[in-house]
């Protein structure tokens, strides 16, 4: 028996009511396949190190890209090779002087070099004097991983990636990611970091004006430099406050809580903020930093109810988490937006 062909001898209601389904998918692709999202923080609150997770879990490194880091990766060496000379004391033997090499030069990780920066590192005096100082993860992972990183055969590892150190870093980064599986509801997010500053921030501010989601990042271990974390509030109550994110959702993603416990051993918080009780738990002492964030909400927008997670963005597990729960959110307010729920 022959197959009717579809759409033959259908009323004109059947017609119709077929015409309207159709109406209505493209409807619904065209008001709810994108969600806008922009990726906002201080310099070195984590906002490229959360980028570069999106990337490894939604569209993993390829091995050209891998290949094509290896340059910045290896200059990351070197800048981790000054920073950690600018912290030693100076009755330290300095790893630059050894190599004969000043701060401003190119090193090449020559097989001899390799094996003097390990030997050096290795040395049970800087491994001793390295552990008392607050140096940043990326210093010790580079120069932990010297040999491997020199190696003709080397490939970036996803880590590596993460550490990895490019400056100047792009003025803007952009990665559109799948809606996550377990929902009907399947977009996709268009994320867009872009390189920010006070300053410029009545420039690009109104470029994004459209801006439908804003994620905001803050490093916990930035507690210490009053003028860093004075910028950061500052940013935040910029945007924040703005005409031009008026209807954007905000988002706060609270990072390196894995190292804040140790570094207010060090770095007391009432030794920053005089108004913090001495001796305050880590906990206790984020939930005071997270309320400058609040005391900078001059909008009357909403009350403060942002949604917010704390998170090392180190850890991929941790991140993947975090982008569940935020599309979560997201699904929740297109449903509000959308439907009135």
């Amino acid at each position: 028996m022959k197959k009717r062909s579809r759409g033959k001898n259908l009323s004109s209601a059947e017609k119709a009511s077929q015409a309207i389904d159709e109406a209505l998918r493209e409807n619904r692709k065209s008001r709810g396949t994108r969600e806008e999202v922009l990726i906002l923080g201080a310099p070195g609150s984590g906002k490229t190190t959360l980028m570069r997770q999106l990337r490894i879990i939604y569209d993993p490194y390829t091995e050209r890209e891998r290949e094509d880091f290896k340059p910045y990766i290896r200059s990351s060496v070197l800048h981790a090779l000054r920073q950690l000379d600018l912290l030693l004391p100076a009755e330290t033997p300095s790893i630059l002087k050894i190599l004969d090499s000043s701060p401003t030069e190119t090193l090449v990780l020559t097989e001899a070099i390799t094996t003097l920066i390990h030997d050096w590192w290795s040395r049970p005096d800087i491994q001793n004097t390295s552990s008392h100082l607050s140096l940043d993860p990326s210093t010790m992972h580079f120069l932990d991983r010297i040999l491997p990183i020199a190696a003709e055969d080397y490939l970036p590892s996803d880590t590596d990636i993460l550490f990895c150190h490019i400056d100047p870093s792009p003025a803007l980064v952009q990665l559109d990611i799948p809606f996550s599986e377990e929902t009907r509801y399947r977009p996709f997010l268009h994320c867009t970091c872009v390189r920010q500053s006070l300053r410029s921030i009545h420039q690009w501010l109104p470029i994004f004006g459209e801006i439908s989601h804003a994620i905001f990042v803050f490093n916990l271990n930035h507690h210490d430099d009053v003028e860093d974390t004075r910028k950061t509030f500052d940013l935040w109550e910029c945007i924040y406050s703005s005409r031009f994110t008026r209807f954007a959702h905000i988002y706060l993603i609270v990072n390196r809580p894995s190292t804040f416990a140790s570094k207010l051993t060090r770095h007391p918080l009432n030794s920053t903020y005089p108004d913090a009780e001495p001796d305050i738990s880590p906990a206790a002492a984020e939930a005071f930093l997270l309320r400058r964030f609040a005391e900078r909400d001059y909008s009357g927008r909403s009350s403060w109810g942002i949604p917010r997670w704390t998170v090392d963005l180190m850890d991929t597990e941790g991140v993947r988490v975090i982008m569940r729960n935020l599309m979560d959110e997201l699904v929740q307010t297109r449903l509000v937006t959308v439907c009135g729920l």
